[in-house]
């Protein structure tokens, strides 16, 4: 009888844990198996120990042929002149106008680096009632080279959101106080119903998920009002602000192409780094050559070791290919219509 009843309790406590969401099971002081889906499961290949990472499918849907045809001419618009800008636009997206470009120095302050500058533009469509703020990539070595070295020197707090890499910090900050702010000020006065689209490739991805949420936190736009995708981009926060981020805006996408090596930096268990940084949701990784019709991933942990994280060879190639078009001299052509 008392045997009976010990493998019963046992039973019942087994069902018990299976039962635990993954969050129930971590605030239990567990490891949830993202394998059996079960807490504490005895053989577990890939265990979650961060609430961040628990699997969660994203509260919108990822529509590849949009970002395809009108957020990848974003990334183009942002990276060369107005006029080009505005030829992206006119070739892919006709009723989206230029409203400004903003050109600001954003060096680190080290005197034995040459200036470089960070860029942005902002757009609008009074016909489908969008704003936009994208942001420019890295745009040369000695910038690369800053982005690289700042890995390891600092972070900054961001507002009551935990900490964000300094660098993109004092690029964002610089990019604001030279003209977006203004800017962004006076767009809300004349349209402030409309949806506020933030964007940005490599560097300009970081600084797109700094700017969507900064406009948030100043209490310039809604959280409801507020779409991002990037392309390329690297851990930009560390936890306490990617879980505020992933908590705060429905619509968030970080596109991955196949093996990028960019999102993979710096790298998240950094012996040098006691803060460990992390990306929040939601990854959407293409494992190919993102050509028309190919396959992608809805990834449904945040920053885990699933999708592009599996991959240990990586690639600066395909850091600069997304959606099958060579990011390099896109908008500079006024952003051509794939094929």
């Amino acid at each position: 009888m008392l045997k009976s009843l010990i493998f019963s309790t046992i039973a019942l406590l087994a069902v018990c844990q299976a039962l635990q969401t993954c969050e129930e099971c971590l605030n239990s002081g567990n490891h949830y198996c993202a394998d059996t889906k079960m807490c504490n499961s005895p053989v577990c290949l890939n265990s979650i120990t961060h609430i961040l990472n628990c699997p969660r499918a994203p509260n919108v849907t990822y529509d590849d042929n949009e970002a395809r045809t009108k957020w990848l001419p974003l990334f183009g618009a942002s990276a060369t002149s107005a006029q080009m800008a505005q030829k992206c636009f006119d070739n892919n997206w006709p009723t989206m106008k230029l409203s400004k470009r903003i050109l600001v120095n954003c060096s680190d302050p080290s005197p034995i680096l040459p200036l470089t500058q960070c860029a942005m533009i902002t757009a609008v469509d009074t016909t489908q009632k969008v704003l936009v703020m994208s942001f420019r990539a890295t745009n040369t070595g000695t910038q690369l080279e800053e982005e690289f070295l700042n890995y390891f020197v600092a972070k900054k707090a961001f507002f009551d959101s935990g900490y964000i890499f300094e660098f993109f910090y004092d690029a964002y900050l610089a990019l604001w106080k030279g003209g977006l702010e203004a800017e962004m000020r006076n767009l809300k006065y004349r349209y402030p119903d409309y949806e506020v689209w933030v964007t940005g490739h490599s560097l300009g991805a970081a600084l797109a998920s700094v700017g969507a949420s900064w406009v948030v936190k100043t209490g310039l736009f809604k959280p409801e009002q507020m779409k991002l995708l990037t392309a390329g981009q690297p851990r930009t926060g560390d936890y306490a602000y990617s879980n505020w981020h992933q908590n705060t805006f429905a619509y968030s996408f970080r596109i991955v192409h196949a093996h990028d090596m960019v999102p993979h930096l710096p790298f998240q268990y950094e012996l040098v780094d006691h803060d460990k940084m992390y990306h929040h949701r939601t990854e959407i990784w293409y494992n190919n050559d993102m050509s028309i019709g190919s396959s992608y991933h809805v990834c449904q942990e945040a920053d885990g070791f699933y999708c592009s994280n599996q991959n240990a060879d990586l690639s600066w190639n395909d850091h600069t290919h997304y959606y099958n078009t060579d990011l390099d001299g896109y908008g500079d052509k006024g952003c051509p219509k794939a094929n």
